[in-house]
């Protein structure tokens, strides 16, 4: 559990510092940066989702 908290840390910070350092150098480029990460984010929580989703579930027990 530790290392999923950490690992969605991690990609978090290295998103908002990818995109700072995009501002730094023009504002528009960091928005269109930004964006195209988040829609990335978007579609694999979306296959993440959807695998859960499908995966049998054990019966009995």
């Amino acid at each position: 559990m530790k290392l999923v908290i950490v690992s969605w840390l991690a990609g978090l910070l290295g998103f908002g510092l990818l995109v700072g350092g995009v501002a730094m150098i023009s504002s528009p480029v960091a928005c269109i940066v930004a964006g195209v990460g988040l829609m990335a984010w978007a579609f694999l929580a979306d296959r993440a989702a959807a695998v859960l989703k499908t995966k049998p579930k054990p019966q009995g027990g």
